[in-house]
């Protein structure tokens, strides 16, 4: 095609621009092919500490394996973690792991307390004050543990539940 200098030429060349949405669409796919929609929830304003109480049977090793998953994911944080003596409820700035003696194993597979606060100059932000996770000497699935020990350290650290993924209400998904 041959323009005259004073006018604007404007070529479409359709392969180019289907070549063209075809990779973009190929870059998103991949950007989120491994995202998942967590829902916050809450936030820490400290690092929390992590203590497995002398009743729970949660290992530090499984404990380690679930916080390496949301390092990785979020690049959460905590300042310490181990297996303690004695557990007291209501510790602040902790997240505990528990037996699940009181947990539904019929209902659920595993449970997490949060215990929040809010500041009066922003009443709509959370933040945790402490978690007590349960999780209960279930057999029948003990299969799924590390995967439930990591979706309910997901709500101890603040997330809710999400569409898919690891915070998905059940775990089939």
């Amino acid at each position: 095609v041959n323009c005259i200098k004073s006018a604007t030429c404007v070529i479409l060349d359709y392969n180019n621009i289907i070549k063209g949405f075809y990779m973009l669409m190929l870059l998103l796919a991949s950007l989120t092919a491994n995202a998942e929609d967590f829902y916050k929830k809450y936030d820490w304003e400290v690092l929390p500490s992590i203590e497995i109480c002398p009743d729970s049977n949660v290992s530090i090793e499984e404990v380690k394996t679930s916080l390496q998953f949301w390092a990785d994911k979020i690049d959460f944080k905590y300042k310490s973690l181990k297996k303690v003596k004695e557990c007291t409820k209501g510790k602040e700035n902790t997240i505990q792991f528990s037996n699940g003696g009181n947990v539904n194993i019929n209902v659920e597979l595993g449970k997490t307390d949060v215990y929040t606060y809010n500041w009066s100059d922003n009443p709509n932000k959370m933040y945790v004050d402490y978690a007590i996770i349960k999780i209960p000497n279930n057999t029948q699935y003990s299969h799924l543990k590390q995967d439930v020990i990591t979706h309910e350290l997901g709500h101890a650290i603040g997330f809710g539940h999400s569409s898919s993924g690891v915070m998905h209400r059940s775990l089939d998904q």
